[in-house]
């Protein structure tokens, strides 16, 4: 199960972004696992009542049993906000705050696609868009729900593998909808339709769907981690036990060998 740390694992302030981005917690910080181990990690909370970090952890499970790249640590993390306040500049709501339950995954060597230049982030996007692991994140993303994947939110690390980052919108209609909490739709998929010729947009599709194979065998393998995160995530055991059935129900359907495949209108 992925860990939650509590608040005196957040060791050390390393550094904040340039580009803060919307969520404005965001930072490198030193986080301490359970085993003594040192992590230099990207740290991101978010209010009372949002689902960020609950939703993040359930993306890193389901990727690490899919064996998708990712961070190769990750964690949640009783962040304290006042030691946090310190080190760089939060807004007046979080002077509410005292700790808040925040997501933590290592730090990924790799960079960003996108560039300034438009000739130059169209080149990359192009290359990206021919490479396995980008099919595969776009048929992870169908199957979790991702409501928000785009080119912003991969990196590509030394060795060109390309790696998904910011999961958190994921089982967009089980858990954000239903917490009131909408974002506008983005996707891989339509990224590629727009992109590439027809072509190469139905190799595209094709490759997606020989990548959701591997789904099932994924989500035999997770299930009890989820199952088991889920629970321990709502103090009350009746709701964390029906939450953690339908979600579980909602990934087992569409991790079926066929589902994909039917949701493209494509022929296994």
């Amino acid at each position: 199960m992925i860990p939650i740390l509590p608040d005196s694992a957040w060791r050390e302030f390393r550094s904040a972004p340039a580009n803060r981005g919307q969520n404005h917690t965001i930072h490198q910080a030193l986080i301490v696992d359970h085993a003594g181990q040192e992590h230099k990690c990207f740290v991101k909370a978010a209010p009372q009542g949002n689902p960020m970090a609950f939703t993040e952890g359930l993306a890193w499970l389901v990727a690490d049993a899919l064996e998708l790249p990712r961070p190769k640590f990750a964690a949640l993390i009783l962040l304290p906000v006042q030691k946090l306040r310190q080190c760089m500049p939060l807004d007046q709501h979080w002077m509410h705050y005292e700790h808040v339950l925040a997501f933590c995954s290592s730090a990924v060597p790799g960079k960003h696609i996108t560039s300034r230049w438009n000739w130059l982030a169209a080149f990359r996007a192009a290359r990206a868009f021919r490479h396995q692991d980008v099919a595969r994140i776009a048929a992870f993303d169908a199957w979790v729900e991702n409501q928000d994947r785009h080119t912003g939110n991969f990196l590509r690390n030394s060795a060109g593998d390309y790696i998904p980052i910011d999961n958190e919108f994921i089982l967009y209609t089980l858990v954000w909808v239903a917490s009131g909490i909408n974002c506008a739709p983005n996707s891989l998929r339509a990224q590629a339709r727009e992109m590439l010729k027809s072509a190469g947009y139905t190799k595209f599709e094709a490759a997606m769907v020989v990548a959701s194979q591997q789904h099932e065998q994924a989500f035999l393998k997770v299930t009890p981690s989820l199952q088991q995160f889920i629970t321990a995530m709502h103090a009350d055991a009746a709701q964390g036990t029906a939450i953690a059935a339908a979600i579980l129900q909602f990934l087992g359907q569409r991790a079926q060998s066929d589902w994909l495949a039917n949701e493209l209108g494509h022929i296994v």
